[in-house]
């Protein structure tokens, strides 16, 4: 399933590795005077940083341009995973605008590069971008890069909350980064006093965070410095206060007799036990006394500096066995008691009033059928198998989302399976039906037992079998 982009066709294959390739499928091809010879050139002589490797692969003198995808992210599809914050997106904009910068040392010109978020690729922080550079004659039109760099932060910011998207259109609408002509130099100047990133040339790029990450990072930050406040609702210290509080709660004390009368059944157990023991002195038996003294110390500590636990259900306090003052306690827990008001009655009073308890249901038609309407599933659906028995999941939208999600990010359908990713699959509709993709997961997508190329779209019909790791969805329409 390919699509069209500035005249060539791409699509996802696999040769050796996951890779896009653009291409030419008319009567004449792809031709070689259609490409620049100064950039190819330029191209195969030199590994030039942050942008996607290129292939040039010629059969039967018609000309592919194969891009290599190999440990990296489609952009468009960590968008739907991370979560941007304005300071990550000004230095994700800030590295695209250096590359493009940077590859006038080579001799490359600023209109080859792609700039859309699904040509863009992202390595394993937000500065490793990977930009899709096109080696093509250089057309006679106008273009604007700073309007393109322009373009590509309203798609990008279109895809991030809207807090970061009014932001960011705000910042877009003044004269701070103007669609005049200017150089990519003056472009980065304005985009950090826009952002207000001016120490980001000398601190570096940091790493994307993954939401989750991040949340674990704040809770460790705020335990090793206890006097910064917390980030999240809850403070770190309230929260071991609690559980503090419920472990003390979970005790009640014991009064002095019942402490004494318990010290002195372990002092006879103790008594009896190394009297065993002196009578006929082994190793085993040495072990054994030994170690039941210790468990009887330890029940007796516990016993006096914290007390016996307290046994109660839910939304009901006992009273403790062992309690000093009884009658204080219930007075102090009077709301959280349970007591029952309940009279106790006769079996005969019970079955004399029962019809004022009791609704006797009407059968009129005691052999008749009840409708429960069209049990038919329609439209387009997923049929799984869930512990031996069959399920119908509806496709509700045109961009139905497979994989276990996470607190931050919803799937419209979660299989909590391990090695699925939060985002695994895609299933869109298009103009044919309904297509399947792959949105660049770790172990990867069949469809019909045949492994698919990570974001390349196959058309489903009727009956297709999509696996996923271990679970077998079959496609309805």
């Amino acid at each position: 399933m390919t699509e069209e982009l500035f005249g060539l066709r791409y699509e996802f294959v696999y040769q050796h590795g996951h890779c896009m390739r653009l291409f030419k499928d008319d009567g004449e091809g792809l031709t070689v005077d259609a490409l620049s010879t100064l950039q190819i050139k330029m191209l195969e002589a030199n590994t030039i940083p942050n942008m996607l490797p290129l292939e040039i692969q010629e059969i039967d003198h018609r000309i592919s341009l194969l891009y290599s995808l190999t440990a990296k992210r489609m952009l468009a599809q960590v968008l739907k995973v991370e979560e941007l914050s304005k300071s990550q997106f000004a230095k994700l904009m800030y590295a695209i605008v250096c590359v493009i910068d940077d590859s006038k040392n080579y001799m490359l010109h600023e209109t080859g590069f792609v700039l859309k978020d699904n040509f863009i690729f992202i390595g394993s922080d937000w500065s490793d971008v990977f930009l899709t550079y096109v080696p093509m004659e250089q057309s006679t039109k106008e273009w604007s890069v700073c309007n393109a760099i322009k373009d590509l932060m309203r798609q990008i910011a279109s895809k991030l909350n809207d807090k970061v998207k009014q932001d960011i259109d705000a910042w877009l609408d003044t004269d701070a980064l103007p669609c005049t002509p200017q150089t990519l130099q003056n472009f980065k100047t304005n985009l950090l006093k826009l952002m207000d990133l001016q120490t980001l040339v000398h601190d570096g790029l940091p790493k994307p965070v993954r939401k989750q990450n991040r949340i674990i990072n704040q809770i460790n930050t705020t335990t090793s410095n206890p006097l910064k406040e917390s980030p999240i609702n809850t403070p770190i210290l309230d929260v071991k206060q609690d559980i503090n509080n419920s472990q003390t709660a979970s005790f009640y004390p014991i009064t002095q007799r019942a402490q004494f009368i318990v010290l002195i059944g372990i002092i006879i157990v103790m008594a009896f036990l190394w009297q065993h023991h002196v009578s006929s002195p082994t190793t085993s038996s040495l072990h054994l006394s030994a170690g039941i003294t210790i468990l009887l110390a330890d029940v007796w500590f516990v016993l006096k500096f914290l007390g016996l636990p307290r046994y109660r259900s839910d939304g009901e306090k006992q009273v403790p066995f062992f309690s000093d003052k009884p009658e204080k306690y219930f007075e102090s827990n009077k709301e959280a008691i349970t007591v029952s008001n309940v009279e106790p009655q006769d079996i005969q009073s019970h079955y004399q009033n029962l019809h004022m308890h009791t609704t006797l249901i009407q059968n009129n038609a005691r052999n008749a059928t009840v409708f429960l309407g069209n049990l038919k599933p329609e439209g387009p659906r997923l049929e799984v198998q869930m512990q031996g028995m069959p399920k119908s999941v509806p496709i509700l939208s045109d961009h139905f989302t497979i994989g276990r999600g996470d607190a931050n990010l919803k799937a419209d359908y979660v299989l909590e399976e391990a090695g699925v990713s939060r985002i695994h699959a895609e299933i869109t509709k298009c103009d044919k039906g309904y297509a399947l993709k792959d949105t660049g997961s770790t172990n990867g997508t069949s469809l019909n037992g045949e492994p698919i190329v990570t974001y390349q779209s196959y058309l489903l019909k009727d009956g297709d079998e999509i696996q996923i790791v271990c679970q077998t969805l079959i496609f309805r329409y």
